[in-house]
């Protein structure tokens, strides 16, 4: 077997590197570490991704119902001011809800980036992990 220690990056597929790169940084603030003609590179507290220019968005059968997402940490004080930031700015929480059970506990809001792939921004105060 495999003894993977971690995570090092993941990638999300973007149509317009640009859109996205504004959107993760100033919206979701996002810290942009390089930027190549395919990719920008994106760090998140101690974490990385980066996105991945594609010809086209990925599509999910219902972006909101699928299961696929991306989850971001915030803190517990952050939480509700993030929510309000995001719809002030024209990001429609498709669904909020605080969880006390499975694997990650706590308040979770989920939305859609510009191309469609499914975010979640978390409070893990009091997660059962």
């Amino acid at each position: 077997m495999v003894k993977t220690q971690g995570v090092v990056h993941f990638s999300l597929p973007v149509t317009d590197l640009e859109r996205s790169a504004t959107f993760y940084s100033e919206l979701l603030g996002m810290r942009i570490v390089q930027k190549a003609p395919r990719m920008v590179f994106l760090k998140c507290g101690d974490d990385y991704f980066i996105l991945a220019k594609v010809a086209a968005p990925v599509k999910y059968d219902s972006p909101e119902e699928s299961p696929v997402h991306h989850a971001f940490k915030v803190a517990a004080e952050d939480f509700e001011p993030a929510v309000a930031f995001l719809k002030q700015n024209g990001v429609k929480i498709f669904h909020m809800e605080d969880r006390r059970d499975g694997v990650f506990w706590g308040r979770q809001a989920y939305f859609l980036d510009p191309d469609g792939n499914k975010l979640e921004i978390h409070d893990p105060q009091g997660m059962g992990v």
